[in-house]
């Protein structure tokens, strides 16, 4: 009996081990390599992913994915939904340029988020939708020249942009995203690529900008001024802004009027009127005073 126990407890010890909560328990994809905490597919020269590569049993249970360093250009709409517990993840150094809009509609315990070193220039309006746990946003080194406030709004408990390395242009377009940083956040590090009067300044230099209709600036999206397109070298666009003044709205005629010398003139009429009604009450009362009265009257009017 002495030597049977020993022959089961090892088998016994290997079928609890499996089976024990946290550890790994479902299909790793190749040629990824799974952990009880991470699935890492790093360093891996992905140029795509299947649509169906993460569908497997247990991967709602994975708190982290790293894709860093690969080659992808573009990703499957859901190919993130089974990851419904996901905490972190790890998207560095890819060549994604855009991204659907329903890429992380199922990670809504996402606390990290790191997109450094890609080709994005800009992100869809309702990307973001369900991150209210997102913590850290790392968007540096892409090709951002602007990015719209709507897009990350909904990130209630952000605590952290990285914003630097980007060919920010800073204008009237990205007032309204700075404004909501310099409330929300105000640590971002992000540097001003144009316009040259701005070039290497902090983008927090963008609110001290007179921009039109900023009473609502970060509500408000659509109230920045017109931009001229000039040609320039191929592949680039030089981009002018149009002062308020230049900018045409049917139905509005501006008006400017300098109100001092008219001020001015009504005075002098007002004068030269109370001279007028003066002298022809003084000449009235002499004239009666000649014709109704004596030589004394005569003597103080001819005087």
């Amino acid at each position: 009996m002495f030597y049977v126990f020993q022959l089961t407890v090892p088998g016994l010890l290997a079928i609890l081990i499996v089976t024990a909560p946290g550890a790994t328990s479902w299909d790793c994809p190749s040629p990824c390599r799974c952990h009880d905490d991470m699935v890492d597919c790093s360093y891996k020269n992905l140029p795509h992913i299947d649509e169906n590569m993460f569908n497997r049993t247990g991967a709602e249970r994975i708190p982290g994915l790293n894709l860093e360093n690969n080659q992808l250009t573009s990703l499957p709409d859901h190919i993130f939904d089974p990851f419904l517990g996901l905490k972190s993840l790890n998207l560095n150094h890819n060549r994604l340029r855009v991204l659907p809009v329903s890429l992380f509609s199922n990670l809504k315990y996402l606390e990290f988020l790191d997109m450094k070193g890609n080709l994005l220039s800009t992100l869809p309006v309702g990307l973001f939708a369900v991150q209210n746990e997102l913590l850290s946003l790392d968007l540096s080194d892409n090709h951002f020249s602007t990015l719209d406030v709507k897009v990350i709004t909904p990130l209630m408990n952000l605590k952290t942009l990285f914003f630097s390395g980007n060919p920010l242009v800073c204008d009237c377009r990205l007032q309204p995203v700075v404004m909501w940083d310099s409330v929300k956040l105000n640590n971002t590090v992000a540097i001003c690529h144009s316009p040259p009067l701005y070039k290497d300044h902090s983008w927090y230099t963008v609110k001290s900008i007179e921009c039109p209709s900023l009473l609502s600036a970060v509500t408000t999206i659509d109230s920045t001024p017109d931009l001229e397109t000039h040609p320039s070298t191929p592949g680039t666009k030089t981009y002018t802004e149009v002062s308020p003044a230049e900018t045409k709205q049917p139905g509005v005629v501006r008006r400017d009027f300098d109100l001092y010398p008219v001020s001015l003139a009504l005075i002098a009429v007002l004068i030269i009127l109370t001279v007028v009604l003066v002298s022809t009450m003084v000449f009235i009362h002499c004239y009666k005073r000649l014709h109704g009265g004596g030589q004394q009257f005569r003597d103080s009017c001819s005087e």
